[in-house]
C-alpha cells in the first residue's frame, strides 16, 4: 500500500488520495531522484496544493521517497478528474542554489556543510573520514550541488547521494548489503551494454612549472586495447599524494558509465543506489556482481516493477 502526503509552506500536512499509478526514480548524481504519481481528484479542490512544497511517500509502512515538490495539475477527462503531480529528490534544493564566491584556507566537511547544505534545511550523515582540503575555491554561478559534489567526490573518493529520508550521505556505500537477482526471480527483460568512448586508458597528473608528474594506468582497459590519456595540470603546491589521488579519480569518473546492465523485475523496491548486486541468470553471459546504479520503480497499467541499472563496482557511481 503507498501513502503520500505534502507539507505546505505554512507548516501544515495533507494526505494525498490513494494513488492509482506512481512512478519514483533514484540514482546518486544529476539527474537527481524524482517522482510522478497520479491520484483520483475531488471537484472544487484544485487551488488546494498551491502551497504545497514538500512531498513523502511510505510503501508498507516504510518512507520510500522524501523531495521538493515541482509541479502539479488536476485533469479533467475522459478518465474522470484525477491529479497529477511531480518533483524532485532533497537534492534538488542544492541544485537550485547558486552558491556564494568563497575562498577556504582549509575547507572541512563541517565547513561545507554548515554553509551550503544546511542553510537550506537539508540534513547532512556521515563524512567523517573526508578529509579537510587546502585552497579550496567556490567559483561564481557554481550551484550548490557542485560544491558538495567536487569536495567530496573529487577531494574525498566519495559520491554524494540523499536517502530516502531525504537526507545528505556522504559516506562510501555500505556494501553489507547484497541483492540476488536469479533465474527463480521474475526478470522480464535484461540488457548488457559497454562502451569505450570516453574511458581513459591513462591519467597523468604534472604540476603547473614544477617538476614531477604521477601517471596512472588501468591494466584492463589497456589489455582491451584501450588508448585514451588525460594530462591534468594541478598546483605547484600539490603533494605528490594528491596528484596520485587526482589521477586515480578521473580513471574511476570516466569509467562511470563503461558497463551497464539493466534489469527488469516484478515486484518493488528491490534495491536502492549503491547496494551490491549479483545477477545469475541462466543462460546470460553478463552474469557477475555489479553496485546499482539507478533504481526506478513503477506501478500503472502493467503492475508494479523494479528497474535496476547496474555499473561496475569500482566505478564511481
Amino acid at each position: 500500500m503507498m501513502r503520500c502526503w505534502v507539507r505546505l509552506g505554512g507548516g501544515g500536512e495533507l494526505n494525498l488520495p490513494t494513488a492509482v499509478s506512481w512512478k519514483f526514480c533514484y540514482g546518486t548524481d544529476t539527474p537527481c531522484d524524482s517522482f510522478f504519481l497520479r491520484c483520483l481528484w475531488e471537484r472544487g479542490q484544485e487551488k488546494t496544493l498551491s502551497a504545497a512544497c514538500r512531498f513523502f511517500a511510505e510503501w508498507e509502512g516504510e518512507r520510500v521517497f522524501t523531495g521538493v515538490v515541482d509541479e502539479y495539475a488536476v485533469i479533467c477527462g475522459k478518465d474522470g478528474l484525477y491529479l497529477e503531480m511531480s518533483g524532485r529528490g532533497m537534492a534538488a534544493l542544492l541544485l537550485d542554489n547558486e552558491a556564494l564566491p568563497a575562498e577556504y584556507q582549509r575547507a572541512t566537511r563541517a565547513d561545507i556543510v554548515s554553509g551550503h547544505v544546511a542553510p537550506y534545511g537539508v540534513e547532512a550523515v556521515g563524512g567523517g573520514t573526508l578529509p579537510a582540503v587546502a585552497g579550496f575555491t567556490v567559483s561564481s554561478g557554481e550551484s550548490e550541488w557542485s560544491v558538495v559534489r567536487r569536495f567530496a567526490c573529487y577531494y574525498g573518493g566519495v559520491v554524494p547521494r540523499f536517502d530516502r529520508m531525504g537526507r545528505l550521505v556522504l559516506n562510501p556505500p555500505n556494501d553489507s548489503r547484497e541483492v540476488l537477482v536469479g533465474s527463480a526471480d521474475p526478470v522480464t527483460g535484461w540488457e548488457y551494454r559497454e562502451e569505450r568512448h570516453g574511458v581513459l586508458s591513462q591519467a597523468a597528473v604534472r604540476r603547473r612549472t614544477a617538476r614531477g608528474t604521477q601517471w596512472v594506468s588501468d591494466p584492463a582497459f589497456v589489455a582491451q586495447g584501450g588508448c585514451a590519456r588525460r594530462v591534468i595540470t594541478v598546483p605547484n603546491t600539490t603533494g605528490s599524494a594528491a596528484m596520485r589521488y587526482t589521477a586515480d579519480y578521473q580513471l574511476r569518473a570516466a569509467r562511470r558509465e563503461r558497463v551497464r546492465m539493466r534489469l527488469t523485475v516484478a515486484g518493488g523496491f528491490l534495491a536502492w543506489p549503491g547496494d551490491l548486486v549479483s545477477v545469475d541468470l541462466k543462460g546470460c553471459g553478463a552474469n557477475g556482481r555489479y553496485r546499482a546504479a539507478q533504481t526506478e520503480v513503477a506501478c500503472g497499467a502493467g503492475g508494479l516493477t523494479t528497474t535496476l541499472v547496474l555499473g561496475e563496482t569500482d566505478a564511481m557511481i
